[in-house]
């Protein structure tokens, strides 16, 4: 079994291009991203024509991680990590990150450095790395960002010389071959009209600079066996049908929640709020996140499913909608252009779009809530505004003590900002499809 972590020093170092222009080299390639991201995974789909998994043990538990993982390898799995090596929930060594999640899969792990700056400095960065948790095998670097191959000869020799780490090589500083925060912020994979060009032209300069047999060569792992966790849930909601909002502007879903669901017995159908005209013939719906202000004109244009929306929760079925989702079930949202465009009017308030991310309300938090306790993760720009009757049903919380409010419920609707992962929210997720089962029946 082979398989490898790929991580940073930070955030900005460029793993993510580093990730996908290994994905495309390596064939057979299983797809993994730490962290909570929906973004990255998209482009992993695209190099490698698998699907990309999540790898969060605050959101999934040690046993959800190691599930996914070795449930879904392939010839060779490539974990793209989060942030640093180290960078996680404290400044406890076991604290969610990609260190972390290398130790518990026993990854190796492919560092990524800096060349912008250095000389035999590098060394002594990349030792910090190495010392600072024995238990993490730092197995091989690769070098970013590098203006010359004089120049990374002298890096690998003083990194080699001084931690006894292999450098595999490097990617030159060019900006023809960077993935940029311009892909990855509000566009799709599918969505990036060069992008099957640039993975072409960075394929092409990894084979050149990168020493792919080499790393071949040190990424062998142990093979574990799957343990089957969900055994008690398997076809549990058998005969239940469940619509997927899925187009442009609602894309974001952790592949294991909707794999998890047809584990339970459940037939998702696919639907797109901003073509089709009506709500499919199911029990309930799921309205994962996105990029409703993206498309807010096409969405609130669409009235003759809004209409449909509308008649269905008006018959008590089941709604769940997630952060975009529940943007969409509100009375409106204004966008940057200051632009009101009206929705689907299903809870008593609207959202107003930010041009920054909401601080005070990023990152992972615990919830307590009428369908049990959990874990989430918030990360939107838009913010509640205008609120009418307050609705709200959830608390969430964070580790430093801060809380508040969100989680809306109005009849069987159950939406808010926070994202949830099944595999550690199974009570939450279990009791919202028990209250479906109970209006079937």
């Amino acid at each position: 079994m082979k398989g490898f972590l790929l991580a940073g020093t930070r955030s900005g170092i460029g793993k993510t291009t580093v990730s996908m222009g290994l994905m495309s080299v390596f064939k057979d390639v299983s797809p993994f991203k730490v962290g909570p991201d929906y973004i990255d995974p998209s482009f992993h789909e695209f190099v490698t024509g698998n699907k990309s998994y999540n790898l969060d043990l605050f959101l999934m538990k040690e046993e959800g991680v190691k599930h996914s993982f070795y449930s879904h390898h392939k010839g060779i799995s490539i974990v793209e990590g989060v942030m640093g090596l180290y960078d996680g929930l404290g400044n406890d060594l076991n604290n969610c990150s990609s260190a972390h999640v290398a130790k518990t899969l026993g990854l190796p792990v492919i560092l990524v450095v800096d060349a912008i700056g250095k000389s035999t400095s590098i060394a002594a960065e990349v030792l910090g790395y190495k010392l600072l948790d024995p238990e993490i095998n730092i197995a091989g670097i690769i070098i970013n960002r590098v203006s010359s191959e004089k120049l990374y000869k002298m890096l690998k020799e003083a990194i080699e010389i001084h931690t006894g780490i292999k450098c595999f090589g490097y990617l030159k500083k060019d900006e023809n071959i960077n993935i940029s925060s311009r892909h990855l912020g509000l566009l799709q994979a599918n969505e990036v009209g060069d992008l099957k060009e640039k993975i072409e032209v960075l394929k092409s300069e990894i084979l050149k600079t990168i020493d792919i047999a080499g790393i071949e060569e040190i990424v062998t792992i142990k093979n574990s066996p799957v343990k089957e966790i969900f055994e008690e849930y398997k076809n549990k909601f058998n005969g239940m049908k469940m619509g997927i909002a899925r187009d442009n502007a609602f894309s974001f879903y952790y592949k294991d929640n909707l794999e998890l669901l047809e584990k339970m017995g459940i037939q998702l159908i696919e639907f797109s709020p901003m073509k089709d005209s009506k709500v499919p013939d199911v029990d309930c719906l799921y309205f994962g996140g996105g990029y409703p202000e993206t498309y807010a004109k096409e969405l609130s244009k669409n009235k003759e499913f809004l209409e449909s929306l509308r008649a269905f929760h008006k018959e008590n079925k089941v709604i769940y909608a997630e952060c975009g989702g529940f943007m969409y079930l509100t009375k409106g949202i204004k966008t940057l252009d200051g632009i009101y465009h009206p929705m689907a009017n299903l809870l008593d308030c609207s959202i107003k779009v930010g041009e920054r991310l909401d601080i005070s309300r990023f990152g992972y938090v615990n919830i307590d809530s009428p369908f049990g306790t959990g874990v989430a993760h918030e990360f939107h720009y838009s913010k509640i505004d205008e609120v009418g009757e307050d609705e709200r049903k959830f608390t969430l919380k964070k580790n430093d003590g801060r809380q508040w409010s969100c989680g809306y419920t109005n009849k069987n609707l159950i939406a808010g900002y926070p994202h949830l992962h099944f595999f550690g929210n199974l009570d939450i997720i279990t009791n919202i499809l028990e209250g479906v089962k109970k209006w079937n029946i």
